[in-house]
């Protein structure tokens, strides 16, 4: 049953990552999504497959509407929001060998009402990396743009947060925290 439910989540971030490609603006990075649903779609076992899409079916998290030719599988609510709590937890920025001098800053003021939320932000901003600057400002010194972009719309925060790129000024212990040069 565990094979199963493994081949369920890969299945599930499989009708996610339609859901990530409309986030990402870098060619590079949407090519790689791509490819990288493509690789785990060909890796899967037809048998398996079935089998898994039956247990998703039961579970209520995707819907397949049984068409004349083939069948179409949609993600619906229950399964979108456990693709997304697995889209978040698989989101990472890449350390990059060579730092460009660039500080990768996040801001954010999100309502009292959302405190919750605003909690499980900065819980993934520090998963990510992301050093604690402020109550409500994190920085990091890697490109992940794309990956802010994705967080904030996952969580439904694009009104009260901002990325932003710049230098700072004493930045000494930043450096120092992140071991740059």
């Amino acid at each position: 049953m565990a094979r199963y439910n493994k081949l369920a989540t890969k299945m599930l971030s499989l009708l996610a990552s339609g859901i990530v490609l409309g986030y990402i603006k870098d060619q590079k990075q949407r090519k790689e999504l791509i490819r990288e649903s493509d690789r785990i779609w060909r890796s899967i076992d037809r048998n398996q497959l079935f089998h898994a899409l039956n247990i998703l079916k039961m579970k209520k998290l995707v819907r397949v509407v049984e068409m004349a030719d083939n069948n179409r599988v949609s993600i619906n609510n229950r399964g979108r929001i456990r693709a997304r709590r697995y889209l978040l937890d698989s989101l990472e920025v890449k350390k990059t060998k060579k730092w460009d001098g660039k500080w990768r800053i996040v801001i954010f003021d999100v309502p009292e009402s959302r405190k919750s939320v605003r909690d499980g932000l900065r819980y993934h901003l520090k998963r990510l990396g992301f050093s604690e600057f402020q109550k409500s400002v994190f920085a990091i010194p890697y490109p992940c743009e794309d990956e802010i972009v994705t967080l904030i719309n996952l969580m439904g925060l694009k009104d009260y947060v901002r990325y932003l790129e710049s230098s700072i000024s004493y930045e000494a212990d930043l450096k120092k925290e992140f071991k740059l040069r």
